[in-house]
């Protein structure tokens, strides 16, 4: 049996992270209480070969969290939903071992924005691969004609390559008006739904 000198390891460079452990052919090795049968070992603690697919797989179900970020103006005098120009995420997979798992979200955006004039009315909602989702918006005036949005949103459950965006549109109080943006960021944060937080 070898003999594990932690301190040789480290001293040798002999380190590895995660992404580079097969969890079904490595393993971990593991001091196990064990206070029986003293008279064949000289610790209480004898050393075990643990699998690491059992230690890592709840670990490796790793967290989706993305964020895209826009100061550049864009503005709309539509008045049917049209994308909210880099406001778009695409999902990833949640379960590098077991491919395809499927995952709760929660969806975060928020923007600043200007309407052309006080009766016109912007509208922003998330649209959840082609699927435009109202969901619960606040929105508070910073200065006259001046707002901030914020829409916070769960949805489950929810795989790898699911598009995730933002759409906007107007509701005119004047022929011309419009609604533009000042400054958004998107957030989204998944975890795999078999994960314990």
């Amino acid at each position: 049996m070898d003999v594990v000198n932690f301190d040789s390891l480290v001293n040798q460079g002999r380190i590895i992270t995660p992404v580079d452990i097969s969890p079904d052919e490595d393993y971990f090795i593991l001091g196990h209480f064990d206070p029986r049968r003293r008279e064949f070992k000289a610790t209480d603690y004898p050393i075990f070969a643990v699998r690491s697919r059992d230690l890592l797989t709840p670990a490796t179900r790793n967290k989706d969290r993305q964020i895209t970020t826009s100061s550049v103006a864009t503005s709309t005098m539509s008045t049917t939903y049209v994308d909210l120009s880099g406001m778009s995420l695409t999902t990833l997979e949640l379960d590098p071992i077991n491919l395809g798992a499927s995952g709760n979200y929660q969806i975060h955006f928020a923007c600043d924005y200007s309407v052309s004039d006080l009766l016109t009315v912007g509208q922003l909602l998330l649209n959840i691969n082609g699927v435009d989702i109202i969901a619960t918006t606040t929105t508070v005036g910073l200065s006259a004609g001046i707002f901030r949005t914020n829409i916070i949103w769960q949805a489950s459950p929810l795989i790898a390559n699911t598009v995730i965006k933002v759409r906007f549109k107007i509701i005119p109080g004047n022929l011309g008006s419009n609604i533009n943006i000042i400054n958004r960021t998107l957030m989204i944060d998944g975890v795999h739904t078999q994960t314990i937080i």
